[in-house]
């Protein structure tokens, strides 16, 4: 289902489940008060309950599209899809912003400010579990960026080629012709990947392997809201070790090896020649049977 908004210079992309939608609503009242003429595309990865949040995104002025999905979901694809859909509008700015990032006052002023030929990365505040969802007007005072990526004080600072490690997806943002570009070039992120992680890392390697500038944003600030996690992300090892090994293909190395180190020293994976492999089941309820450290 998709609607037909008023045309926008800025399109906002967010992929979300029916499991995130109290975040995407949060997200939504921050677009309200801080991006109000921002088309905002929603894409729904199919699952239950995407055709009714569907219908609600339409009744409230966003424009929803629904992918079909399989047991995987296909993020890659999603983000794909809606920076088409920010094309086929007609904006001249596509923001890609994760569902849990409430976007800051000055997100869209800074982002807009963003060379032709450059990727903009900004800065992403973690939110405490008390912050809950917090009044848009109240975003500014609780900036803490992630200490992770340093970011200029002002301005832009363009990442080196080995800095690939320092894009991320949660929020960045492109002219919409060079989002054309870039899908004409590499296709822009790759959909072989399919659950969770790597596709982010591949992308932001390729872009500085094509030397396509990615720059670091001061101002364009993001508030993510927290949500339990676990690190590492034992429930997404399946996913990670197929990503994993498609982007030791391309890249010649893993992905996040100090996740994989954790997992080993766990009994979940062990090394395969470079590469990981799952532990099988049995052999890991026998490693760590009572009496065995583990």
């Amino acid at each position: 289902m998709t609607s037909d908004p008023a045309p926008s210079s800025v399109a906002v992309v967010t992929v979300c489940t029916p499991a995130r939608a109290g975040h995407l609503w949060s997200q939504r009242r921050a677009l309200a008060a801080h991006l109000p003429d921002a088309r905002h595309v929603v894409v729904l990865p199919e699952r239950p309950g995407s055709a009714g949040l569907a219908t609600e995104l339409v009744a409230d002025g966003a424009d929803p599209l629904e992918v079909p999905a399989g047991e995987d979901l296909p993020v890659a694809r999603c983000r794909n899809t809606g920076g088409d859909r920010a094309v086929e509008a007609g904006a001249d700015l596509v923001v890609f912003l994760d569902v849990d990032c409430m976007p800051g006052p000055d997100l869209g002023s800074r982002y807009a400010e963003l060379p032709s030929d450059a990727v903009g990365v900004g800065p992403v505040t973690y939110l405490s579990e008390s912050a809950g969802a917090p009044d848009p007007a109240d975003l500014a005072g609780l900036t803490d960026p992630h200490a992770a990526r340093p970011f200029p004080e002002h301005g832009v600072r363009r990442l080196e080629a080995d800095e690939f490690g320092m894009f991320w997806s949660l929020s960045f943002a492109l002219h919409t012709d060079l989002w054309t570009r870039l899908r004409t070039d590499f296709g822009g992120f790759d959909e072989q990947y399919t659950g969770y992680g790597a596709e982010d890392t591949d992308f932001g390697r390729r872009l500085l392997y094509r030397r396509v500038p990615v720059v670091l944003v001061a101002g364009a600030h993001a508030y993510h809201r927290w949500h339990p996690v676990s690190s590492p992300p034992v429930e997404h090892l399946a996913d990670l070790l197929r990503n994993g090994a498609h982007y030791a293909e391309r890249w010649g190395e893993w992905p996040a090896p100090g996740w994989f180190e954790e997992f080993e020293r766990r009994g979940l994976v062990r090394r395969r020649g470079d590469g990981w492999e799952a532990v099988p089941a049995d052999r890991h309820a026998e490693d760590h049977r009572p009496g065995i450290e583990g």
